[in-house]
C-alpha cells in the first residue's frame, strides 16, 4: 500500500511538472502575486504591496512567475544588487539574494517551488554574483529541505529575524561559473 502511494504522488508531480512553465513577471501579475502573498503569509510577514510592486519593478530583481494550465501557481524574487543596497541582509559582495519563493498550497511539493529556484539561481549566474543568499524561518522545516536539497548550505542563525514567532537562518550557495 505504501509502495502505491508513493508511486500515486510520484505520478502526480510528474504530470503537475509536464504542465508547469515559468516565465518572467509583467506588470498584469501583480494582482494575482500580492493573492498567492496573502495566502502564503500573515502579518505582519507578509510583504505590502507597495514592497511588492517596488520589488518586482526594481530592474536589479528578477521576478519569476510559475503558471500550472495557465493558472498562476506560486513566484520568486531575485534581488540581483550589492548588499548595501538591501536593507535587513548579510550578503556579500555582489551575491544575489532570494526575496521570496511562494507556492500555493495546492501546487506544494509538486516541484514548482525547486523549477523557480532554478530560474533564480540562473538569474543570478547570469548576474555574474558568486553566490546566493536568503534567510527562512528556522522552524520551516520543508523550505530548509528543499534549499538544502539544491545545495544551500545554513549558516548563521539571526535571533528574531521575523519578529518574536522566530529565528531565521541564513542559507547560501556558492555559484559556479
Amino acid at each position: 500500500m505504501h509502495q502505491d502511494k508513493v508511486a500515486g504522488i510520484l505520478d502526480n508531480m510528474k504530470e503537475t511538472l509536464s504542465r508547469l512553465m515559468c516565465r518572467p513577471f509583467t506588470p498584469a501579475d501583480l494582482r494575482a502575486l500580492y493573492a498567492i502573498e496573502e495566502a502564503c503569509f500573515e502579518s505582519p510577514q507578509r510583504f505590502s504591496r507597495a514592497l511588492m510592486r517596488s520589488l518586482t519593478h526594481d530592474p536589479d530583481c528578477r521576478t519569476w512567475v510559475a503558471l500550472v494550465d495557465g493558472v498562476c501557481a506560486g513566484f520568486a524574487i531575485v534581488g540581483l544588487r550589492e548588499p548595501n543596497e538591501l536593507p535587513d541582509t548579510t550578503t556579500g559582495p555582489e551575491n544575489a539574494y532570494i526575496w521570496t519563493i511562494e507556492v500555493l498550497p495546492f501546487f506544494r511539493r509538486k516541484g514548482v517551488a525547486r523549477q523557480l529556484l532554478r530560474r533564480m539561481e540562473e538569474s543570478a549566474r547570469e548576474a555574474n554574483a558568486p553566490a546566493i543568499e536568503l534567510h527562512v524561518a528556522e522552524r520551516n522545516s520543508e523550505a530548509r529541505a528543499l534549499y538544502e536539497s539544491a545545495g544551500f548550505v545554513a549558516g548563521e542563525i539571526v535571533p528574531e529575524y521575523y519578529g518574536p514567532e522566530g529565528d531565521g537562518l541564513v542559507y547560501r550557495k556558492m555559484l559556479q561559473p
